[in-house]
């Protein structure tokens, strides 16, 4: 069902404003927010109504020694410039309005009538409204029982705390907590028509953009794109964080090779001398083992062959293919 809404803009007039008969402090900045914001919002509502305090005589509500809480020196004169709607609300696209407290002091709009006396539920009601947002002057009076009277009507009613004032912050504070109590939600006008309001499934800002960046397209990433072919490419940055180094087939791997080189591995733990110059990158020599071949050259004078009765024929030609026939052990008298 769509909900039709009403906005109704309680007293705003230059009586309740700064240099009025009982003008209120801040008045005049509450009129003119409430201007800025039916600019920006018109369209989200069914109905625009006004309310004034149109006094001709209104008994004991007037006193030439004022309460200020039941007895008001006079004010909202019917007919008076200061009894008409303030210039900031004149100008907006209003439907209708009513005029209340001719004879008596009529705090709630719901009290008023229009020229053709009609009363605000009846204009309300023919217009098939189901919620009712309440702005205007003053919070602590005249907004807080229109806001009321609409929610004991039967309406869900939003009063927006930013485009009302109280005429004391006392008293404002007393009537914000009747109202909260009494069910009238509260808030700012800023919240008023949130941007999820209209379409519940209504993505987040920015989800979009990431599920575009995280979808399917010729920009992501593919396998090829592990294999670079230029320096400097995310692979290369790979090899420096992970040490990690990338393969093609038949390839070894880029950068530093995987076989020991002189910076880790040293011979001279070792009493036999090489020759043999290792390299790092594995591509002067061939490999033999995980370190490139190490050849020695072993001087037999080392150890001690006593104990062995062996001739050594020194015509022996250990340089090709070798035999058993090369071989004599028949004069080895091996003695353990």
């Amino acid at each position: 069902m769509t909900e039709n809404r009403a906005l109704i803009i309680v007293d705003v007039q230059p009586t309740f404003t700064e240099g009025g008969a009982l003008g209120v402090e801040g008045g005049n900045a509450v009129a003119e927010r409430i201007a800025d914001f039916v600019t920006e919002n018109a369209d989200e509502y069914t109905l625009i109504l006004t309310t004034q305090d149109w006094h001709v005589d209104p008994g004991h509500h007037f006193s030439d020694t004022p309460d200020f809480v039941d007895t008001w020196p006079p004010h909202g004169v019917a007919g008076t410039a200061e009894a008409e709607l303030h210039d900031a609300i004149a100008s907006l696209p209003l439907d209708d309005g009513v005029k209340k407290g001719e004879y008596d002091a009529a705090y709630s709009g719901f009290e008023g009538t229009n020229a053709a006396g009609d009363t605000l539920e009846i204009m309300l009601r023919a217009a098939d409204i189901s919620a009712i947002d309440v702005v205007g002057i003053a919070e602590s009076h005249c907004v807080k029982e229109t806001a009321l009277d609409a929610l004991k009507s039967g309406w869900s009613v939003r009063v927006f705390s930013d485009l009302t004032v109280p005429t004391s912050e006392e008293l404002g504070e007393a009537a914000r907590v009747e109202m909260d109590e009494s069910g009238v939600e509260q808030l700012d006008s800023n919240e008023a028509f949130g941007f999820y309001e209209e379409e519940e499934d209504t993505p987040i800002p920015g989800f979009d953009d990431m599920d575009d960046d995280l979808s399917d397209s010729d920009e992501d990433w593919t396998a090829d794109e592990w294999i670079a072919d230029e320096p400097g490419d995310l692979t290369d940055n790979l090899d420096d964080e992970y040490g990690a180094a990338d393969f093609e087939d038949d390839e070894l791997p880029r950068g530093e090779a995987l076989v020991a080189s002189e910076d880790v591995y040293s011979l001279d733990e070792y009493d036999e001398e090489s020759d043999a110059e290792l390299t790092p990158d594995g591509e002067d020599e061939e490999l033999d083992t995980l370190a490139n071949k190490v050849e020695v050259d072993e001087d037999l004078s080392e150890y001690d062959l006593s104990e062995f009765d062996l001739e050594i024929d020194e015509d022996v030609d250990f340089s090709g293919e070798v035999d058993e026939e090369d071989f004599d052990f028949s004069d080895i008298d091996y003695k353990p």
